[in-house]
């Protein structure tokens, strides 16, 4: 997610250098905009960056909101996995497997 934040970092400052580059380099250039007539370039470039950046930050809640679902699920099933090894610890295990046709073996025996 880091790698993410950092190239949206990185595309909005190349996008604000360009933006004032061709302003330094054209500062009356104008661009044809269909239905509008024609409009600065610096105006045209400053509402595309400005939509992109508000369609990211609409993306965000909707992302966020996936993973705290996620999260969730995974926290039933935690505690349902937790459930279950609390319910199977309380079996007694023996130390030593007993073969139910043979005789019980001594403990000295066994130790040896």
């Amino acid at each position: 997610m880091r790698l993410v934040h950092w190239l949206s970092f990185l595309l909005a400052l190349l996008a604000v250098l360009v933006i004032v580059t061709v302003q330094a380099i054209q500062p009356a250039l104008r661009v044809a905009v269909p239905g509008l007539g024609t409009a600065p370039l610096l105006w045209v470039l400053g509402l595309v960056f400005a939509l992109g950046f508000l369609a990211g930050w609409i993306y965000l809640p909707g992302y966020a909101w996936a993973l705290s679902r996620e999260r969730r699920a995974w926290r039933r099933e935690r505690a349902r996995l937790e459930s279950e090894l609390a319910k199977l610890r309380p079996r007694q295990v023996e130390e030593l497997p007993r073969i139910p046709d043979r005789p019980v073996p001594e403990p000295d025996e066994a130790g040896a």
